[in-house]
């Protein structure tokens, strides 16, 4: 993708503020505007691939009035005082789109390869602007919001939340990492019938640390069945995510590993 210098410029002075305060997959390049933007245009490119233009927009339209309806819905996790509350609009924003391609006859995996590739499309940007703005989730000021973001999220407030733990890295294996206990995207799929989604929700994970150079490692999530998400980080280190080591299509394990 051409982008000009200017729009370059204006994304990098957007984003080195944004993304110190955000708190999940920042690909929203302007949020106050259009907040969930980029993930509506990822997913229309996406379904241009595969259904053309004009099935494409008409699902679109359908998925824009699914999420209307599903976001005054969503559980309160404390708002923007949570940083975490971005994590779950996007989540019911998938949801939205889960809904209506299942009721299009798409089975779980192919909505699960609809949304990994919309975050694909979203990662089309410059390298070195990805990456620069990716080293911003290593400096003191996102690091210590992110430890006491955590450290909420122990006291147990809101049901919808997340419960996590922050884990200090060694400097040499990883920087910094999170052990999640409770994830409110898993929590709120499965309140919906829909928990067979979460697990492909995950999968962006992988997308969005090779994109930013985040070097995420990641063995083991809730959503497969497991007792934790074992997110830890390392900058500029090879991304590798369970179960997308052996590619596409992933293969999710039901039993504790």
């Amino acid at each position: 993708m051409r982008m000009g210098r200017r729009k370059l410029l204006k994304i990098a002075l957007i984003t080195a503020g944004a993304v110190v305060a955000g708190g999940g997959t920042i690909y929203v390049i302007n949020r106050k505007s259009r907040p969930l933007g980029d993930h509506f245009d990822g997913t229309r490119k996406v379904l241009i691939s595969r259904f053309g233009k004009e099935r494409a927009t008409q699902l679109i339209e359908a998925i824009s009035k699914e999420y209307e309806i599903l976001a005054p819905q969503m559980p309160y996790i404390g708002g923007e005082e949570n940083m975490f509350t971005e994590w779950l609009i996007y989540g019911v924003y998938y949801l939205a789109v889960y809904r209506i391609l299942k009721g299009q006859g798409q089975t779980s995996e192919e909505v699960g390869k609809v949304i990994y590739d919309a975050f694909k499309a979203m990662a089309d940007h410059p390298k070195w602007l990805l990456r620069l703005i990716g080293g911003l989730k290593y400096n003191n000021r996102y690091v210590n919001r992110l430890r006491e973001a955590v450290r909420e999220t122990q006291k147990h407030r809101y049901p919808g939340d997340w419960v996590a733990e922050f884990i200090e890295g060694d400097g040499k294996t990883f920087d910094y990492g999170l052990d999640i206990k409770e994830c409110g995207i898993c929590k709120y799929y499965h309140a919906q019938g829909a928990g067979e989604l979460a697990p492909y929700l995950c999968l962006s994970d992988c997308v969005v640390s090779e994109a930013f150079d985040r070097g995420l490692v990641r063995f083991k999530t809730l959503a497969e069945g497991t007792d934790v998400c074992d997110f830890r980080y390392k900058k500029g280190r090879e991304t590798y995510v369970h179960p997308l080591r052996n590619g596409w299509p992933p293969r999710f394990s039901r039993e504790k590993i």
